[in-house]
């Protein structure tokens, strides 16, 4: 046989030995349950069934999992990113490259959904003491004149407008976008991150303290710790791409005194410690969770000062604060309606001096937990 016949017996022979051998690797070999870089938990291998094979859920399942699993997955996200880049592109997989940080791409408002979530809220304040809705605009809002110009303007004013005036008179309502736009020249957002910095959380911190009547711990009274400066959050976890420069993660030590913070997880089990700070998530991906740990349905905080109880019923926005409250409150309760199906299953709202509910506008656009409230009533 001559060598050129042989090559082309051989040349595809090689090629299917390889698809072979490749699919082999992505049956057997070992594979990671969550991406550290990309901060996010990867798709599970499917299980075969005659009624996945024939629904078609299997194959959707299985390609999800080949993109998932695509040896340097890592490395396939960075070059995109860097490929739209150079083609001019500043918006990449639902994050907006501008003014040497990242923006989200915005939610539409669900009217319907927002006339629920304040229906429920309604219905929640009948049965708690002194309830607060206060909702923290991101930082796509407070620097919207940032944004690329074709970049449509968000909505979260409108959102959180729309929404306060449909609560009733006795819910107490705080819109943060005024003290937040006028200290938006200081680092009150992560670059790389959607949540706001300590000192965000701070600015909204006094808000709320002067609504409540007490006084504020002065920035000046503050010990401030830079904990971290490589913080890469969770919007470079979606472009891999080093635009924007790490962040810088601080704490803020407001003279609380010892505290007990008791963590309640999803498994009903507890955890019991004596810091707010959890510095181990300090040499992990997401260092925001050292603010208090992962998510969990439950967080108490409480130590020997006279102030009362509050309930704050929160997303990961509320995190930060939370510390700030206990140098007025000697027990702070802070449930994620994420992870409980009812609330009553951990804490009775009317057991609290007040109730907060705290959110980051993005997220209570979409959000439907919030619907939970009114469900969980009773009536």
């Amino acid at each position: 046989m001559s060598p050129k016949k042989l090559f082309t017996l051989l040349t595809p022979i090689a090629f299917f030995a390889a698809v072979l051998m490749f699919a082999g690797w992505l049956i057997v070999a070992p594979k990671a349950d969550f991406s550290e870089e990309e901060n996010r938990y990867l798709a599970s291998r499917p299980a075969l069934s005659a009624s996945s094979w024939f629904s078609g859920d299997f194959s959707l399942r299985a390609e999800d999992y080949l993109k998932e699993h695509f040896p340097i997955r890592t490395r396939w996200i960075t070059l995109r990113t860097a490929l739209e880049r150079l083609s001019g592109h500043d918006l990449v997989n639902g994050v907006y490259f501008s003014d040497g940080r990242y923006f989200a791409e915005q939610p539409d408002i669900d009217d319907d959904l927002l006339n629920r979530s304040a229906e429920s809220i309604n219905k929640f304040s009948q049965k708690c003491n002194n309830l607060t809705v206060m909702i923290a605009p991101t930082s796509a809002q407070i620097y919207s004149d940032r944004l690329p110009d074709y970049a449509p303007e968000p909505e979260q004013r409108k959102l959180t407008e729309a929404l306060f005036s449909r609560l009733d008179p006795g819910v107490m309502s705080i819109d943060l976008f005024d003290p937040l736009y006028r200290a938006r020249d200081d680092y009150i957002y992560y670059r790389t991150d959607h949540h706001w910095t300590s000192r965000g959380a701070y600015v909204a911190y006094c808000e709320l303290m002067d609504r409540y009547g007490y006084e504020p711990v002065a920035l000046d009274k503050i010990n401030v710790e830079h904990a971290s400066h490589g913080f890469l959050g969770s919007y470079y976890s979606k472009v891999l791409s080093d635009y924007a420069a790490p962040d810088t993660v601080d704490f803020y030590f407001s003279g609380s005194g010892d505290v007990t913070v008791r963590r309640v997880l999803a498994d009903g089990s507890e955890e019991v410690g004596r810091e707010m700070f959890m510095r181990d998530y300090l040499q992990k991906k997401d260092k925001y969770l050292s603010f208090l740990g992962d998510n969990v349905p439950l967080v108490e905080i409480s130590g020997d000062r006279d102030g009362g109880s509050i309930l704050v019923i929160k997303d990961s926005y509320a995190n930060c604060l939370l510390p700030f409250l206990t140098r007025h409150f000697s027990k702070v309760t802070a449930v994620d309606l994420r992870y409980m199906m009812k609330i009553s299953d951990y804490v009775d709202p009317a057991d609290f001096d007040r109730v907060l509910i705290l959110y980051s506008a993005e997220t209570f656009a979409q959000d439907r937990n919030i619907l939970k409230l009114s469900e969980d009533s009773g009536d």
